[in-house]
């Protein structure tokens, strides 16, 4: 039997009605065509979306983020768009705020059953809160609880929510020298602890200042003040 080898063998017909297609790319195309009237294979390519994979190699090098990080940026619908928006309106490192994006934001929507999209929490809004706990404006601790309220309140932006609740940071060394005199005074047993050598037992007297300032005393300045006053 004879095996069928030529176009004719197979009866091809030319469609009259479709021109041919001819594909160029930027080396083959005249310059005298316009490049949007043909068919150019490099300006398709161009315009291609990027492959998950590139995205997530993207994503590490240019952030510094872990490859695990990039998989939840990547797989989450919106997240990586929402995550590279906060970086580019934000003062933190990126490394800072893909633990706020995946960890609090993403945490958040997981346990309310939200998408991105659903998200109270504006990528401007997590990006001046971050900007202001960045520049030490607030504690960790505030920051977490403004956090939390913009996620009940929509319309509010982390400034307003800081002033209304007072949760600025509270910087005046005299103010803070009072409250941590108190707490040693108080605390005769950790002190003498501190001065024997257990220096984990400072972090004790850190955490009650904080404990007395509700979360807003600035622990830099804390720590130099209970060492001063404390260490021989």
């Amino acid at each position: 039997m004879r095996d069928k080898e030529g176009k004719q063998d197979y009866r091809f017909m030319p469609e009259p009605n479709l021109p041919p297609l001819i594909l160029y790319d930027d080396k083959s195309l005249p310059t005298y065509m316009d490049a949007d009237q043909v068919i150019n294979i490099d300006l398709l390519k161009e315009r291609l979306p990027e492959l998950p994979s590139v995205t997530r190699e993207r994503l590490v090098e240019q952030y510094g983020i872990l490859p695990e990080h990039s998989f939840t940026l990547v797989n989450e619908d919106g997240l990586q768009e929402y995550f590279e928006a906060v970086v580019k309106l934000s003062n933190a490192d990126p490394k800072k705020i893909i633990g706020w994006v995946i960890k609090d934001l993403l945490g958040h929507l997981r346990q309310q059953n939200l998408t991105i999209k659903q998200s109270m929490v504006s990528p401007s809004s997590l990006a001046e809160l971050l900007t202001l706990l960045e520049k030490r404006m607030i504690s960790s601790s505030a920051a977490k609880q403004v956090f939390q309220d913009l996620c009940k309140e929509e319309g509010k932006t982390p400034t307003q929510i800081i002033q209304e609740k007072n949760l600025g940071l509270i910087t005046d060394r005299g103010h803070l020298e009072d409250i941590c005199q108190n707490i040693i005074d108080g605390h005769k047993e950790e002190v003498s602890a501190i001065q024997q050598g257990n220096l984990k037992v400072m972090h004790k007297l850190i955490g009650l200042v904080q404990k007395t300032t509700k979360g807003r005393a600035d622990p830099v300045l804390v720590k130099t003040i209970l060492e001063e006053k404390v260490l021989p």
